[in-house]
């Protein structure tokens, strides 16, 4: 039994962490005045029904309309690595002052928000990606 009271304790503690460093970041506005922030790579996960995958998006310029790839890596269904998707675009946009990105005849978006916390920064938001609706959080390199 305390086994089980410490684990549940030390979980708690564990997201609670996890909340106080999420709340600390400022959401940030994205205009053509701070582009340069979003310049760069970026790694995270994307979170659809099938579950939690990992994904790399990299932008090329400071300056509309952004460029750059996004690459998608899949899992099979028994969680094997089963390749990677490379989407290249050239029409990045700043819409509702978030990162805002639509390809291939409607069968991928994303639109992001910035966040920030003194040098860190996190691009976070919504993703609709061939049929899956879902999440994306990717922090900076």
């Amino acid at each position: 039994m305390k086994k089980i009271v410490f684990w549940g304790v030390f979980i708690q503690i564990f997201i609670l962490i996890g909340l106080v460093s999420y709340a600390a970041m400022t959401k940030e506005p994205i205009s053509e005045g701070n582009l340069s922030d979003l310049k760069g790579k970026w790694e995270g996960w994307r979170t659809l029904t099938r579950g939690d995958y990992r994904t790399e998006l990299e932008i090329y310029n400071d300056t509309l309309p952004l460029k750059g790839k996004i690459i998608f890596h899949d899992v099979d269904r028994r969680g094997k690595m089963s390749g990677t998707n490379d989407v290249g675009f050239e029409q990045g946009k700043i819409r509702d002052n978030n990162f805002y990105l639509k390809w291939a005849g409607g069968k991928g978006e994303v639109d992001l928000s910035l966040y920030k916390d003194g040098g860190k920064m996190k691009l976070e938001g919504d993703c609709y990606l061939w049929g899956s609706r879902g999440t994306m959080s990717l922090k900076k390199k």
